[in-house]
């Protein structure tokens, strides 16, 4: 069995050369350990983790229930987990039946929090929030290696530093969801599919598999990515006539292995198939009413009908709408879609996602297939959303991929000009 060393996209070596060599004067020992700072993998998680913590703080710790807990469905369910009554009521005053309204792995880790540190405590919302805060700053860590591997260390150096000072990234952070673990799931995910563009080592598929299946069951939306990732694989191993279906039925045997515990108590529980949750249909009347509104203050419904009939109930009528409104769907549709990418108002995102689409536009001219794994990230995950609706965190488990992209075009861009004035210097001698 024969392994490649991964190749590395096209990076801008003309910026990173002139800059590295030339930005530091000899003998400045300052500028130099700042600049060694600056690309410590130690300094940005540090940084990273400082900041999200810092703005925990700033929460009155007599209004954490409300900020918190009130209207959170992983708390609700994992509360319910950890007094004894399973994986049930995701919103309050509901019964504690079983539910399938969220995937189970963030409710289980915070279920785990809760028995140790007390349900709904202060302490236990502090460990929760360290927890957070570390998967982000190791996302940070993340993206400066994939960064500095893929395409150029000042890729992942401004790349790393913006996820990590950003305040609205670090306020995504703070809340009691999924978005950070999974963020830090899809990075490792995108890490590792590089690795195995020129990797058959079993091990590292397995691996492959066993983070697909629980990007799943933390968020059921990553899990379109990884079939469009499976075939990437086989393609480039294919391209280079080599045979990876062994190791690719592995990693898929994996994916399905971890998927199947939770997808058998689903049946067992609602007595039908449902892909780890089973909350499309609401999302998707939410996102798409008329004249309506849904609360989960007021369950009334949701309590009459039971969770089965109740999102059923949402599905036909979101799907009835969209059949007699065709024309509203489909600029509503448009509308979404601009919005994930600009959202929230006032602040710099216009602008970083241009910077995205510029940057991966550039790599695919530069690296075609190469550029394959950020291509699917960017263009299959917000498809969901475009179809449901929008929220100003659920781009946050893409927002690492968007800025090295972004990083890339900004490099690329810094590249060009650093020849433009070397060549004008030049004529002017």
């Amino acid at each position: 069995m024969v392994t490649h060393k991964p190749a590395k996209l096209h990076q801008p070596s003309g910026l990173s050369n002139s800059l590295r060599y030339n930005a530091f004067p000899m003998g400045n020992r300052g500028l130099t350990q700042i600049w060694t700072w600056v690309r410590s993998p130690v300094v940005i998680f540090l940084v990273a983790f400082s900041i999200r913590l810092v703005l925990l703080a700033q929460v009155p710790s007599g209004r954490y229930w409300w900020y918190f807990y009130q209207r959170n469905e992983a708390s609700h369910i994992a509360g319910a987990l950890a007094t004894g009554h399973g994986f049930s009521s995701p919103w309050p005053n509901t019964p504690l039946l079983p539910t399938a309204q969220q995937p189970p792995l963030y409710p289980a880790l915070l279920a785990g929090i809760f028995k140790l540190f007390g349900v709904y405590s202060y302490r236990s919302l502090w460990i929760a929030m360290i927890l957070n805060a570390s998967f982000a700053a190791l996302t940070a860590v993340l993206i400066l290696r994939i960064g500095k591997q893929s395409f150029s260390s000042f890729v992942g150096i401004l790349a790393a530093w913006v996820w990590s000072c950003s305040l609205l990234e670090a306020a995504a952070a703070m809340r009691l969801w999924e978005s950070s673990l999974s963020a830090l799931l899809l990075i490792t995910s995108v890490s590792l599919v590089v690795k195995l563009k020129s990797s058959l080592k079993m091990s590292h598929w397995i691996l492959f598999g066993l983070l697909a299946g629980l990007a799943a069951l933390n968020n059921t939306s990553l899990l379109a990515l990884f079939p469009f990732f499976w075939l990437w694989l086989w393609y480039m191993h294919r391209r280079r006539g080599e045979s990876c279906g062994r190791p690719l039925l592995a990693s898929l045997a994996i994916c399905a292995l971890v998927l199947t515990p939770w997808t058998i108590r689903d049946y067992h529980v609602f007595h039908r198939f449902i892909p780890i949750r089973d909350n499309f249909g609401l999302e998707l009347w939410v996102g798409n009413r008329h004249d309506t509104d849904f609360s989960i203050e007021n369950v009334a419904e949701f309590n009459q009908l039971g969770e089965t009939r109740f999102m059923q109930t949402k599905r036909d009528l979101a799907l009835e709408s969209i059949r007699a409104h065709p024309g509203h769907f489909l600029r509503a549709m448009t509308w979404r879609c601009y919005r994930y990418w600009v959202t929230p108002d006032g602040s710099a995102w216009p602008w970083i996602s241009l910077l995205a689409w510029t940057g991966l536009v550039l790599m695919v001219r530069r690296n075609g297939f190469d550029a394959a794994p950020l291509a699917i990230v960017l263009l299959v995950f917000p498809i969901i959303y475009y179809v449901t609706h929008i929220h100003i965190t659920y781009r946050y488990p893409i927002d690492p991929e968007i800025l090295l992209c972004a990083a890339f075009a900004v490099v690329t861009a810094a590249q060009l000009l650093t020849r433009q004035f070397k060549i004008a210097g030049e004529r002017a001698h």
